[in-house]
């Protein structure tokens, strides 16, 4: 009887590991997608700490300059590019608010239709909110009162 050596046992598999597969929308997303569609993944990519590269995809898709990205992640412009540079994978703080911020322009894009008006949009003062959405990206909570607005904006519940 032969038996397989090395091949992992289905109770090896952790809840949160995503399988990989393809996708579709806005190609520097693209690898975050799985992340987005379950908590127990979004925690599994929070744990192992998000590829160096993130950061460069994050400023790809939010368009924002390497001074916003550092101000939303409370580190210094020198200390992202450090990252960005870096081989080493992010910690738990970045990943988990780099995930979010991934997470709430998908909600953004899906609200609006796209990203340039979505953008638009976080730039603007909203009274529901009383703040401009995009000076709300430094904190999860912001972030989570932004991705709350986009719901009430879907449903037709407006200020």
């Amino acid at each position: 009887m032969k038996t397989q050596k090395n091949k992992p046992a289905a109770t090896d598999a952790k809840p949160y590991d995503v399988p990989e597969e393809k996708h579709t929308g806005f190609v520097a997303m693209e690898p975050y997608a799985p992340y987005l569609r379950s908590p127990l993944a979004k925690l599994g990519a929070i744990k192992q700490g998000l590829k160096p590269a993130a950061l460069s995809d994050l400023i790809t898709v939010t368009g924002a300059t390497q001074v916003d990205v550092a101000k939303w992640l409370d580190i210094t412009e020198p200390t992202l590019r450090k990252h960005i540079q870096s081989t080493k994978g992010l910690n738990a703080g970045i990943s988990e608010h780099v995930i979010q911020l991934f997470e709430l322009f998908n909600k953004g894009m899906d609200t609006f239709g796209s990203i340039d008006e979505f953008k638009s949009w976080l730039k603007h003062y909203n009274p529901a909110i009383d703040a401009t959405p995009f000076d709300l990206l430094d904190t999860i909570t912001g972030i989570n009162i932004i991705i709350s607005e986009l719901i009430r904006i879907d449903y037709g519940v407006t200020a």
